[in-house]
């Protein structure tokens, strides 16, 4: 996987069509954006979203109303992607 300027989190319900505008806005400013449901290949989801995460530069975090609700949940995708982002110092 190829390395990305900009890893963008978001929550699929409230934040995808948000999350969807913004990759294609960084993109028209020259940036290279990881937004999962265009750049994902085949293979382990959590594998090359974490691998994303380690690579990308910075890390978007996109906040729709109610997007942390889910968090406390261990297995949470926001709750992880956070965290690891956390542990890369990417935040």
């Amino acid at each position: 996987m190829e390395p990305y300027q900009i890893f963008i989190s978001y929550r699929r319900e409230g934040g995808d069509s948000l999350a969807g505008r913004i990759a294609d806005r960084l993109r028209l400013e020259g940036y290279d954006v990881f937004y999962d449901v265009e750049t994902m290949r085949s293979g382990p989801f959590n594998k090359q979203i974490l691998s994303a995460i380690e690579k990308c530069s910075d890390f978007l975090l996109e906040l729709p109303p109610s997007a942390l609700d889910r968090c406390n949940d261990p297995n949470d995708w926001v709750r992880l992607e956070i965290s690891h982002a956390l542990k890369m110092k990417k935040i």
